[in-house]
């Protein structure tokens, strides 16, 4: 009997045979990188692989993640006068106030 194969597994496979190489450019460099991957809506790194003539795609979703610990959810819900426990809430905050900033800006 022949064992089948998963395909749902077979990106990963790929990506393990991978080879990850890191980069450091002099700091006016990592600036431009990073200011050209937001204008192009793509990761530096991607900038990169543009710049050396590999493929690279454009972000489908961008987002920006952020940690809070227990301290920053207490901090921003007080300011926010909700409770601590209600993330949802303080990130819809968050994402007010930045907004709010910029528009001000």
């Amino acid at each position: 009997m022949a064992i089948k194969h998963n395909d749902k597994w077979s990106d990963e496979k790929k990506a393990l045979k991978k080879i990850q190489m890191h980069f450091v450019f002099k700091e006016h460099l990592n600036k431009r990188i990073r200011h050209d991957a937001a204008d192009e809506n793509i990761n530096p790194s991607d900038v990169i692989r543009k710049i050396a003539g590999l493929p690279y795609q454009r972000i489908q979703r961008p987002r920006i993640g952020l940690s809070f610990n227990q301290q920053d959810l207490a901090y921003l819900a007080e300011r926010y006068g909700m409770d601590s426990s209600d993330e949802k809430g303080i990130k819809q905050r968050v994402i007010e106030e930045v907004d709010l900033y910029y528009k001000l800006k």
